[in-house]
């Protein structure tokens, strides 16, 4: 029992913290880099990623399959956050940015990214990749965990009577065979005598 409810708590704490991690890698690129910058939109996915790691926590009674399909799409929001924010400087990288000032840009070029924006986008991507595996364990820890079935019964064990053991039979001191066992003479019955006549008298003659 002390082990399920330790299990218990160790998957409930570690889906509420990956919900927190979730909910402070999308707030840190808002705050770092101000709402004007290109990776504030990260906030959104961040935001449902959250909201879903904590209903994990919330339904995780609610079974397995629930559990499993929360986590697919607070995963999915958090990667999705993450490659919008490295999609950026990777559409910078490909097209390129505006020159330094005071030279104009032209070509519809995008200006470099600030020092705010970069922080903020390690802090949203280390924060995001820390809520994925911390939810993967609480996930790991819900499906190892012990079911404990409901104690059966009890039932009245009759312990078995052993057989009677048989007489050994007795060995004479001296080692000889013992004689066999004489067999048991039927008892003894009275023949029926047949039974005389009554003595008849005679009478006298004259």
């Amino acid at each position: 029992m002390n082990q399920t409810s330790s299990q218990e708590r160790q998957l409930i704490w570690a889906f509420w913290l990956a919900a927190a991690l979730a909910a402070i890698g999308g707030v840190l690129p808002v705050v770092i880099g101000g709402t004007s910058s290109r990776v504030a939109g990260v906030i959104i996915p961040f935001g449902i990623a959250a909201v879903a790691l904590a209903l994990c926590a919330v339904l995780h009674s609610a079974g397995r399959a629930v559990t499993s399909g929360l986590y697919f799409v607070a995963g999915l929001a958090l990667v999705f956050g993450i490659l919008s924010m490295f999609a950026v400087p990777l559409q910078q990288a490909v097209i390129g940015t505006c020159p330094a000032p005071p030279q104009p840009c032209t070509g519809g070029l995008q200006q470099p990214l600030t020092v705010g924006e970069n922080t903020g986008i390690g802090f949203g991507a280390g924060f995001a990749i820390a809520a994925i595996f911390v939810g993967f364990f609480g996930l790991v820890v819900l499906y190892r965990r012990v079911v404990l079935r409901p104690p059966a019964p009890p039932e009245r064990k009759i312990p078995p009577v052993p057989p009677a053991a048989s007489p050994r039979p007795v060995t004479p001191e001296n080692g000889a065979t013992p004689p066999p066992d004489e067999p048991e003479l039927p008892a003894h019955v009275e023949e029926e005598r047949p039974e005389l006549p009554p003595h008849e008298s005679t009478p006298p003659t004259t």
